[in-house]
């Protein structure tokens, strides 16, 4: 999977927005801005994407069920937090919580919202998984670690940069690889077995595939709304 899906991986973890902030070039803030704003429905719907995923654990029934529920809940409680710190950093770049929550994101941005829930919750837990812990979350720690230091040029440009606003940035990209890694883990328990990919016309892989192209799309799609 991880081979086959490289190409993906690699456009999904570098978009424009991400590329060019990472090579210090600096898009328009407004792209930043943008896209910060669709994509609040994804941080927020996050540990919900991963309490329909534990929902199919059954604690012991299935060999590492226990590992995985312990996995799944422990990443749901750091999510909760990540949706007020990611607040922070909207607040940071001159948007209010009350913006943000009223705000209807872009089609490509529920897309994606909408792949993620019905992977959790109508696929497979392989299928949730791949798609929502080891892509999205995957390539976000990629994006994040290269992005961090350069958005502070954006304090030129007004942008709040202290520890508050920087939080929800700072924390993904002090992340190492150990969240897709265990994703993967927690997939090796399921893709070849019941509840798995076997018998699921979706499969796994595309669940992943699906996610990084929609990803990839809405921050596409976002930069060009912003930067106009």
């Amino acid at each position: 999977m991880i081979a086959a899906l490289a190409e993906p991986w690699q456009r999904a973890a570098w978009p424009r927005l991400f590329a060019e902030t990472a090579d210090g070039t600096l898009p328009p803030l407004g792209a930043w801005r943008r896209v910060l704003l669709d994509f609040f429905l994804i941080v927020e719907s996050f540990p919900k994407y991963m309490a329909l995923s534990l929902a199919k654990t059954t604690y012991g029934l299935r060999a590492g069920d226990a590992r995985v529920r312990r996995w799944l809940l422990q990443n749901i409680a750091v999510e909760g937090r990540h949706a007020e710190w990611y607040l922070d950093w909207l607040d940071g770049v001159g948007l209010p919580a009350a913006t943000v929550v009223a705000h209807e994101p872009s089609a490509e941005v529920r897309a994606l919202h909408d792949h993620l829930w019905q992977s959790c919750e109508s696929g497979s837990l392989a299928e949730g998984i791949a798609a929502t812990n080891w892509a999205i979350e995957g390539v976000t720690g990629v994006w994040s670690r290269g992005c961090a230091e350069p958005f502070r040029g954006y304090e030129r440009e007004g942008v709040r940069i202290d520890g508050k606003s920087m939080m929800w940035l700072n924390a993904h990209a002090r992340y190492d690889d150990a969240h897709p890694d265990e994703a993967l883990e927690a997939l090796k328990l399921y893709v070849d077995g019941e509840g798995g990919r076997r018998g699921n016309p979706l499969g796994v892989q595309w669940a992943a595939r699906r996610a990084l192209d929609l990803f990839a799309t809405a921050v596409e799609r976002g930069y060009d709304s912003g930067a106009g």
